[in-house]
């Protein structure tokens, strides 16, 4: 009797032992299906202060709350955005990592960097923030004061090649500038620099004649003090931080749609990750891309936020993207150095 009782009670603290089993494995199942359950980190693939780091620490309170963890920004410049890139495509498609992209590093770095060994493929656009009109800025002694008197110029025959400066090799600077030389047929010579900052001083020394970049950081300052100018804007309406600089539309190339350039930033992410976490990303994005720290940031640069779109415009947004600027460095005849 004895026996049987204990038998008993052993089957029982067996059963129990296993239910308990089964209820513990059911909640660490859902302790690691729930999205995210540790911090995110958001790549920046250029220093503090940049227009890029801006406007991710202005994203940062409203993504760290949006998600119910810590939202770090962590900055690796360097290698024309491939550095930072490359970080990205090293970890796990698992949305705990994110970059604050632009076309430069995830379309064009792999096309004009030979050290850069992905394909733009492996990225996905979560949530487009903004784009940025590229800005035509020259020397203040250039004797034309707008880019169509510039590619007059460049046309004569016999004329001297005017310069311009990149902040790269492959940049989208660099290939938007040679693009513009090659179907317009003036003679602009690229001089290409590491980073902005030395092509801005030698713009303002007047050793280069013009540059095309976006109104953001530096060149604000540098228009606003009047020590280089503004000629003209790719876009087809003036920007609101820069009123008194003509559209390029406005002139005799309104016609020319291969004149009109913006830089667009996007939260992005390693491609392949889990559907349910890509939605949890691009709800807290756009709640953080709404928000009033990210509409004062975006104001300041003159620039607004992008309308909100859903996962597969977003793709069909950065497959046209990749095409178009895939096309142009095939144009330019872009080799990798």
């Amino acid at each position: 009797m004895q026996r049987r009782t204990f038998n008993a009670f052993g089957r029982l603290i067996a059963m129990n032992a296993a239910l308990l089993g089964i209820a513990t494995a059911a909640v660490a199942a859902a302790a690691a299906d729930a999205f995210p359950s540790k911090p995110v980190t958001m790549l920046v693939a250029f220093p503090p202060g940049g227009p890029a780091d801006v406007l991710a620490r202005a994203m940062q309170p409203e993504m760290a709350k949006a998600l119910g963890q810590p939202f770090i920004i962590e900055n690796l410049p360097g290698a024309g955005g491939a550095l930072a890139a490359q970080r990205l495509l090293s970890r796990p498609a698992d949305g705990y990592t994110l970059i604050m992209g632009s076309p430069n590093e995830a379309i064009l770095a792999p096309l004009s960097n030979a050290s850069a060994k992905y394909k733009p493929e492996e990225f996905a656009v979560l949530a487009p923030i903004s784009t940025h009109p590229l800005v035509v800025m020259a020397r203040n002694d250039l004797p034309y004061s707008s880019l169509e008197q510039v590619i007059a110029a460049g046309r004569k025959s016999g004329s001297q090649s005017l310069t311009f400066g990149s902040p790269g090799h492959g940049s989208m600077y660099h290939i938007v500038s040679e693009y513009i030389a090659q179907t317009t047929g003036a003679k602009l010579l690229h001089v290409p620099y590491k980073g902005a900052t030395p092509m801005m001083q030698d713009l303002v020394g007047q050793s280069i004649d013009i540059t095309i970049l976006p109104n953001l950081g530096a060149s604000t300052q540098l228009l606003q003090s009047h020590k280089i100018k503004a000629i003209d804007v790719l876009d087809t309406q003036r920007m609101p931080t820069l009123p008194g600089v003509p559209a390029i539309t406005e002139g005799k190339l309104a016609q020319k749609k291969e004149l009109v350039y913006a830089v667009w930033l996007a939260v992005m992410a390693k491609g392949g990750m889990p559907a349910d976490r890509a939605d949890v990303l691009l709800a807290a994005s756009q709640k953080a891309i709404a928000s009033p720290d990210m509409t004062k940031a975006l104001a300041l640069s003159g620039v607004e936020a992008m309308k909100p779109q859903s996962l597969a415009d977003s793709a069909k947004f950065y497959a046209n993207e990749t095409d178009k600027f895939r096309k142009m460095a095939r144009s330019i005849q872009l080799t990798p150095q």
